[in-house]
């Protein structure tokens, strides 16, 4: 019954494909906002006349970005030499805070936690998870990993744990946001970098540099439910807000994956051309079209994932990374 079913999920997804992209390319409306890492800079992006608004600056080697969800508030971690958060108003279009880092180096992975007041950030330098709360600018807590290069976080919808990938430590850290604790620490193949979650917290996605996997865990049991080889550089992965789909950039092999989340099949391999450099991910509320951030050409390729077209191209400053989507139309 399970393969009869797949074969007619794979049937209904190529119907898909034959029938116009998910996105309407004439009425996309809002504001991407992009990270120059080479600039010190993020971009505003209007999206319905696809020019830059205007160019804000950072702190000193920006890297990644995390969108509040009513999309009202960006937060920068500024990595390299940086140590620093830049806190954006995307409604004023300006910078609104920065807050020092500097007793924890470092800082890159950052998403918002549930209340949507605070962020949890990996701090690369001090070997743990800070959680900020943005609008007073103070640190509410700080989380060991007890692992070398805590790079990226991961956070279920319940934001009750905090994942981190540690590049140097070949592992992951399992950390109780609540109480500040360390849960666990497991074993992942070499150089972990690429981290996500599902919303139930059931299953933790993560890509391995070093030995070019993608793995799919069962965090219960950190039992390996599927594996897939031959990346160079999973960068990112990202998963549909439904969880059917996802997406995993390869900067070293110019590709995009389209993974079918649910089944744990690949479906399909966008090639990019060599000079491409896919980095940052992330979607457009219709949870179809990808923004992608195309490092080595300074720019950001919009993408229907089903048909795997790129619609159009979205013009960045030096070295776009993190990127974030916001509903805010700038006059």
């Amino acid at each position: 019954m399970r393969l009869v079913n797949y074969v007619v999920y794979v049937f209904l997804f190529g119907c898909l494909i034959s029938f116009p992209s998910w996105a309407d390319t004439n009425n996309l409306s809002g504001t991407l906002v992009v990270v120059n890492k080479k600039g010190d800079s993020v971009d505003f992006i209007d999206l319905s006349s696809r020019k830059i608004k205007l160019t804000l600056a950072t702190g000193r080697g920006p890297h990644e970005l995390a969108m509040s969800a009513d999309g009202h508030t960006a937060v920068v971690t500024n990595y390299a030499r940086g140590n620093s958060l830049s806190v954006f108003d995307v409604r004023q279009a300006k910078k609104v805070k920065t807050i020092d880092f500097s007793r924890y180096p470092k800082p890159h992975g950052v998403l918002f936690l549930k209340d949507q007041k605070r962020v949890a950030v990996s701090s690369e330098g001090s070997d743990s998870v800070v959680i900020v709360d943005i609008e007073s600018g103070k640190i509410d807590k700080v989380i060991a990993t007890e692992q070398r290069g805590s790079h990226m976080v991961a956070l279920p919808a319940s934001s009750e744990r905090v994942y981190t990938t540690n590049m140097r430590a070949d592992s992951v850290s399992e950390l109780d946001v609540k109480s500040g604790a360390l849960l666990r620490k497991i074993s992942m193949p070499k150089v972990p970098e690429a981290i996500t979650i599902n919303k139930s917290g059931s299953e933790l996605w993560v890509g391995s540099n070093d030995d070019g996997l993608v793995t799919v865990f069962d965090v219960a049991n950190e039992r390996i439910i599927k594996q897939w080889q031959g990346y160079s550089f999973p960068y990112r992965v990202l998963l549909t807000r439904d969880e059917q789909f996802a997406v995993i950039p390869d900067y070293r092999n110019h590709t995009l994956d389209v993974i079918d989340a649910m089944h744990k099949e690949k479906l399909r391999q966008i090639k990019f051309e060599p000079g491409t450099g896919p980095k940052g991910v992330i979607l457009h509320p219709d949870d179809r079209t990808l923004f992608l951030s195309a490092y080595q050409k300074n720019k950001v390729l919009v993408i229907d994932i089903v048909s795997g077209k790129t619609l159009f191209e979205l013009p960045t400053g030096n070295g776009p990374d993190g990127i974030g989507y916001s509903a805010v139309v700038l006059p």
